[in-house]
């Protein structure tokens, strides 16, 4: 599909995500990253990425791909950021240090979210056999114990100087979006009357992921340890597939149903995004600038 003038049509939605002193933003043909230099310069770098092949469109595989270039696009932008932030010349990472540095990130996130509330589920199923009560509430305990771990994580990181900095570049990406999807003048006065939160924050997902991972492993029922383990393993492809359709269909429907299911997701984005200065919205709105014109060649 092709603009008016000849150019490639600028895609429809865009995503994004914080990274160190400013924003990279994605689209279906690559994405772009802007960053503040300690001198006030906001310096920004795009990249290409290959077409999606046939799997990148089915329901539920889709996801999966779309968590992979998340993790890999968005550890590239951060390592880049990091050495612009400081002053450096940027270097691009290779190929092996973006794969090993997500890989780990991802296990981070498997054993505190997956595996340490299943261990927690399994206690309360031996506490819930001794007392005599239905098994199934270990699984309710599982769930419980996710959200709060979740909660608690966000609340103690967003303490952290650091930490605010990155959340307001966090909210001027998602003032950014909502600027560009709404088809308003991308310029800072603009972006103060969109709010910082956005249904499809990565934020949602974790939520999203750990409520339908609640409720699939409150359905298998009491089961081993080691069991217990290899289905949390095993079903993390399905619940993430599941959670990106969720949250998809939710943005793209004008049902007030979704919106309302998906009301937590935007109230937890409060810890996860700041209120952005002007400078900051400045680079969110070159970062998107950037995602545009890479879109349109």
């Amino acid at each position: 599909m092709a603009s008016q003038n000849g150019n490639p049509a600028p895609p429809a939605t865009l995503g994004g995500q914080a990274v160190v002193e400013g924003v990279m933003i994605r689209g279906p043909k690559g994405y772009a990253v802007c960053v503040r230099r300690p001198d006030g310069e906001i310096v920004c770098h795009s990249e290409r990425t290959d077409g999606a092949p046939q799997a990148r469109t089915l329901p539920i595989v889709r996801g999966i791909f779309a968590l992979g270039d998340t993790l890999t696009q968005g550890m590239r932008a951060l390592m880049w950021s990091a050495q612009v932030a400081s002053g450096r010349e940027p270097e691009q990472p290779s190929e092996n240090q973006v794969r090993a540095s997500a890989a780990m990130s991802l296990g981070a996130l498997a054993t505190f979210f997956l595996l340490a509330p299943a261990v927690t589920g399994r206690r309360a199923e031996g506490l819930a056999k001794r007392l005599r009560l239905p098994p199934r509430l270990a699984g309710v305990t599982e769930g419980f114990t996710r959200v709060g771990m979740l909660v608690g994580y966000l609340r103690t990181i967003g303490r952290l100087p650091q930490a605010q900095r990155l959340f307001a570049y966090h909210g001027a990406e998602h003032r950014a979006i909502q600027a560009y999807e709404a088809r308003l003048p991308l310029d800072t006065e603009t972006l103060q009357r969109f709010p910082n939160a956005h249904i499809r924050c990565g934020t949602s997902f974790l939520l999203t992921t750990t409520v339908i991972s609640s409720i699939l492993y409150g359905l298998l029922g009491p089961m081993s340890a080691g069991r217990r383990v290899l289905t949390r393993v095993a079903l993390m492809p399905l619940i993430v597939g599941l959670s990106y359709e969720t949250i998809r269909l939710a943005s793209a429907s004008p049902n007030p149903l979704f919106k309302l299911l998906l009301r937590p997701n935007l109230q937890l984005q409060a810890l996860t995004t700041r209120d952005p200065d002007e400078e900051q919205m400045a680079v969110a709105i070159a970062a998107v600038r950037e995602a545009v014109a890479l879109h349109q060649g």
